[in-house]
């Protein structure tokens, strides 16, 4: 969601509720009054949570850590420290013998940065040479630790947006694909499709032969990650018997980090358990609004609830 459109939505509701809105450090910082009371938001971050915890869900191994130690079903992480930076917390053994040990449980591996989102710097390995050049590549980029954690066979990543104990929205992300037809290259039926333009989609597209004439009625999917940015779908989840399973995983889990404002991302495998991947303080929507009929009154409504709850 661009500043301008965020920062939009929430002078709506300020003065839907008779909210003061000051824009303070070149709009990066929104200070909210009402009866005495000032609150913040910065960038997306709601002043509703509390520091300590908002720390650890911007780390994707500490938040596996806590759930963890709560018996909370969560995607494993494991936890390497960039020698580079972080050498006092490397053992005499070093770091290499847990990366093998770990491919050569899984066979696959993914690893990502523990402080990044968007899919951002996420790389899927398949051999040990892939994984020593993500890892490589992240420690060069200056991360101080990223996590490495099996493949898991995802069949749909489910967004749950979380307020003071209560599950407000649940979406599921479809990834981007297209369906060929014997005659037509990959690359044009890429151009007939929506994907955001950034640098995520741009990086999707490279890895793929463009030139490629998919069979008729054969799916290429144009990325193996499920976030929006990188142009997977959104469908709003129905109640239902799945609806239940994840709320009340995303209510296991936001309880289990002390979080009162939160985006919940959990996954169904295709043997279909549920698994929480991470959470999110910072609480945003853009490609959701833009796709989504009604995404703009479902968000402000969401961002609506949440400065209510702040004031009280």
């Amino acid at each position: 969601m661009s500043n301008q459109f965020f920062t939009t939505i929430i002078e709506e509701i300020c003065d839907e509720l008779n909210i003061k809105v000051e824009k303070l450090s070149s709009g990066w910082i929104l200070q909210l009054t009402k009866d005495d009371k000032i609150r913040h938001i910065t960038g997306n971050l709601f002043d509703i949570n509390p520091q300590a915890t908002g720390t650890i869900v911007a780390d994707k191994y500490a938040t596996y850590a806590v759930l963890t130690s709560q018996n909370i079903p969560v995607v494993k992480h494991t936890m390497i420290f960039n020698p580079f930076i972080n050498e006092q917390f490397i053992s005499e053994n070093g770091i290499s013998n847990t990366i093998l040990s770990e491919f050569s449980k899984y066979g696959k591996l993914v690893v990502k940065p523990n402080n990044e989102c968007e899919g951002k710097g996420i790389e899927l390995c398949n051999t040990m040479k892939e994984v020593e050049i993500a890892i490589q590549k992240l420690f060069m980029q200056r991360h101080q630790s990223i996590s490495i954690c099996p493949y898991y066979d995802i069949k749909t990543e489910y967004r749950t947006f979380y307020l003071n104990g209560e599950v407000l929205l649940i979406y599921g992300k479809t990834k981007p694909f297209v369906i060929g037809d014997g005659k037509t290259k990959l690359k044009t039926l890429i151009e007939k499709i929506y994907l955001p333009d950034n640098e995520i989609v741009k990086d999707n597209l490279d890895r793929l032969d463009l030139d490629y004439i998919p069979q008729q009625e054969e799916k290429v999917e144009l990325s193996w990650k499920h976030n929006l940015t990188g142009g997977a779908m959104p469908t709003i989840l129905e109640k239902g018997e799945l609806y239940d399973r994840i709320e009340k995983l995303a209510l296991q889990a936001g309880k289990a980090m002390n979080m009162n404002f939160t985006t919940i991302d959990i996954i169904q495998t295709t043997d279909d358990n549920l698994f929480v991947m991470e959470m999110n303080a910072g609480v945003f929507a853009q490609v959701f609004v833009d796709v989504i009929d009604d995404g703009y009154d479902k968000m402000k409504e969401i961002y609506k609830k949440a400065i209510i709850a702040m004031f009280d």
